[in-house]
């Protein structure tokens, strides 16, 4: 997941380079570790899909589309996280870092993760959300 960070940082103009888990700008770099490359948040959204598919009594076919779906939202949703904890990391200091880097950062991500998430299966699933009743 480096390298797709380190990519779409050039997209935006950064000289992002890589090397291994690194990404490497001009005022410092950032490990990309195991736990912060996405793939936990993949094994979460499949097994979120899992349940989804289970609750929303679909077929195993559609199960399995509800599993993928969530496993590529949090691999694409994981590059913007990696480009912030980048910049925030070389640019704007440690606190910063600490910040994105922490659980209120990855609350965040993970709740706009999961809201985008649940909009692509009601749409999915031909299903729209309860209106309240005011």
């Amino acid at each position: 997941m480096a390298w797709c960070g380190a990519g779409a940082l050039r997209v935006i103009g950064q000289p992002a380079v890589v090397q291994g888990t690194l990404v490497s700008l001009p005022g410092g770099s950032v490990e990309v570790a195991w736990g912060c490359n996405g793939f936990n948040m993949a094994f979460t959204m499949a097994a979120a899909g899992l349940i989804m598919g289970l609750f929303l009594n679909q077929s195993r076919l559609q199960t399995i589309g509800l599993m993928a779906i969530g496993i590529v939202l949090a691999l694409v949703f994981n590059v913007p996280r990696i480009m912030l904890l980048t910049l925030a990391s070389v640019y704007w200091g440690k606190a910063a870092f600490e910040f994105w880097h922490g659980p209120w950062g990855g609350q965040i991500f993970t709740g706009v993760l999961f809201t985008v998430y649940y909009y692509a299966v009601m749409g999915l699933t031909n299903r729209s959300p309860k209106k309240s009743q005011a």
